[in-house]
């Protein structure tokens, strides 16, 4: 069952933040800068947070992966935007690989 996750890094090393970018804009939809919404099933989100991994330095980085439910039940509605979001997300399912 795949569920919907709001993914937020803060990222102190502009290569590292460049890398984590990149990873995550393969896995959701950019919300702001450092914010995607993701829907994954299990086995995407382990794959993302292997990738993550990879790159991040635990010591000063952070990643919060917050699971706001399935997609078919709350995941879907329970973001609200205000202001003038810096792309409209398509909500769609993406493809981690």
């Amino acid at each position: 069952m795949r569920h919907v996750y709001v993914i937020c890094y803060d990222i102190c090393e502009p290569a590292r933040l460049r890398q984590v970018h990149k990873v995550m804009k393969g896995a959701g939809d950019s919300m702001q800068y450092s914010v995607f919404r993701c829907e994954l099933s299990p086995m995407e989100k382990q794959e993302l947070m292997a990738r993550l991994w990879e790159i991040i330095n635990p010591g000063v980085d952070r990643l919060l992966f917050a699971n706001l439910g399935p997609v078919d039940s709350r995941g879907r509605d329970c973001l609200e935007y205000w202001g003038d979001p810096r792309e409209q997300p398509a909500f769609t399912s993406p493809i981690v690989m």
